[in-house]
């Protein structure tokens, strides 16, 4: 793995030195490139429990699952490099109490199509998924998927659950390019390039995208879930979002790290779903 982010490293440090504007765009898309893990047999067998569906964002197929029947709608949405397996414990569980659980995997992710992701095209496949699904009463969601779900909250305020868990939930896009700079030995010259192109993608700055801009327009309630000593994403922004939230509980796990892979966490989200 140092081999290759070394050499990805050099490749963009030689690019942006024959032309400012293509080394950025390069540095961009490999920022947005998860370089998806493949689903094992095990996590297919799981997913093929599902009623499934496939609906088109920006010309990729994107692959949702439903599992139950049950009078309260929950969506799942999954973090960087992860897909709808991710939700196995909480289908089961959810369904159990009378919940349709539903999930989708981003755009290059899982088993949906796109080598790219970043957050507009987070958005808009949730925008999508919810057209095509109905609006929800719940929407629960991990780290970047937080993050993602937050904006479009922001952006599509009628198309707001009624409330959200958010599991360890990222808060800046900076802290993104950050990590790209320090795995990949790249200069302050090579990141200008990068939030260059950035902001002529997505016509904002990179600093825009930070969960203390996106609740002009959430008016839900939220569970915020977030590990003391997550090596991912900071607990302090789950903090700051129990602050933004006019309606919130918190709670902060010791020693489960980013994934929050616990009974008593699955047992916190179920009841403030149910409740």
């Amino acid at each position: 793995m140092k081999f290759v982010l070394s050499t990805i490293g050099l490749y963009l440090r030689i690019i942006n030195s024959l032309t400012s504007k293509i080394g950025g765009k390069h540095a961009f898309y490999l920022f947005c490139s998860p370089f998806s893990v493949k689903i094992t047999s095990k996590q297919q067998v799981f997913l093929d429990t599902a009623t499934q569906n496939t609906i088109t964002v920006n010309g990729e197929k994107i692959k949702l699952y439903k599992w139950g029947e049950g009078k309260r709608k929950v969506l799942c949405i999954h973090g960087w490099r992860s897909n709808s397996y991710r939700w196995r414990d909480y289908v089961k569980s959810l369904v159990n109490n009378d919940c349709a659980v539903y999930s989708l995997d981003f755009p290059a992710h899982g088993n949906s199509e796109g080598r790219f992701w970043n957050i507009l095209k987070g958005e808009k496949t949730i925008k999508e998924t919810i057209n095509h699904i109905g609006v929800v009463d719940t929407i629960i969601a991990h780290s970047v998927g937080s993050f993602c779900s937050l904006y479009f909250f922001d952006q599509n305020p009628t198309l707001q659950p009624r409330q959200m868990v958010s599991l360890a939930t990222a808060g800046k896009v900076h802290d993104f390019i950050n990590e790209v700079k320090r795995m990949l030995s790249l200069t302050d010259r090579e990141i200008d390039n990068l939030r260059s192109y950035f902001v002529s993608f997505t016509g904002k700055d990179p600093d825009y995208f930070d969960i203390e801009n996106f609740f002009t327009n959430i008016k839900i309630k939220a569970l915020l879930i977030h590990d003391e000593d997550d090596p991912d994403t900071d607990v302090n922004y789950s903090r700051r979002l129990h602050d933004l939230f006019d309606e919130s509980e918190l709670f902060i796990t010791n020693g489960l790290g980013h994934k929050l892979r616990s009974k008593d966490v699955l047992q916190r989200v179920v009841n403030f779903v149910t409740n």
